[in-house]
């Protein structure tokens, strides 16, 4: 009886893994993954992410693996200094309206010119500490040598290389692709050949 069990649990999945195979492949994400909107995804998946690889506190931070002199030192900690009071004052100015949404949702009917007018005005400010950012990033990243540069690209590579493998991880609430890492394989039990 085990024999029989173990020969049609082998039969079963000698027949399912051709099927497997035909199935067309999965869609990448749409760019609003992770939970953001359409636009700030497909920032994400583009130079946003390329550009916080050069971000200039992440190189400071990193002075004695990339070599950086004591001239890159200084002009990246300016940069960084820069970029830390766009995002606070985007800061601050977005609380405010994030403040005023959470009170306007509290109210049975709220106004939907209100929640339109304080969600664009927080959403502006954020974006404008972003570019704030992205701009820092590429004027950090031309104060290094190409030989810097390049070994920056590589923590990159290897950054969104951990990325994508999370993402394609099965189980991950719906983020990633449900696909199969090689081989199926099929359990015996005690007994069995």
């Amino acid at each position: 009886m085990k024999r029989t069990t173990g020969r049609l649990a082998l039969a079963l999945a000698l027949v399912a893994a051709p099927l497997a195979a035909q199935q067309p492949p999965q869609p990448p994400p749409p760019p609003g993954a992770m939970g953001m909107g359409p636009r700030m995804g497909a920032m994400m998946g583009g130079g946003m992410l390329m550009g916080m690889g050069y971000a200039p506190q992440r190189l400071v931070d990193r002075r004695e693996v990339l070599g950086l002199t004591p001239d890159q030192v200084s002009r990246l900690e300016t940069l960084a200094q820069q970029a830390k009071q766009a995002r606070d004052k985007a800061d601050s100015a977005a609380k405010g309206h994030r403040d005023a949404l959470a009170d306007l949702w509290k109210q049975d009917a709220p106004d939907v010119n209100q929640i339109r007018t304080h969600a664009q005005a927080a959403m502006q400010a954020m974006e404008g500490a972003h570019l704030a950012q992205l701009t820092a990033a590429a004027q950090a990243k031309a104060v290094l040598t190409p030989e810097q540069r390049g070994r920056v690209a590589g923590w990159n590579d290897a950054d969104r290389m951990r990325m994508r493998q999370m993402m394609d991880r099965p189980g991950r609430g719906g983020m990633g692709r449900m696909r199969m890492q090689g081989p199926m394989r099929m359990r015996r039990g005690p007994g069995a050949t």
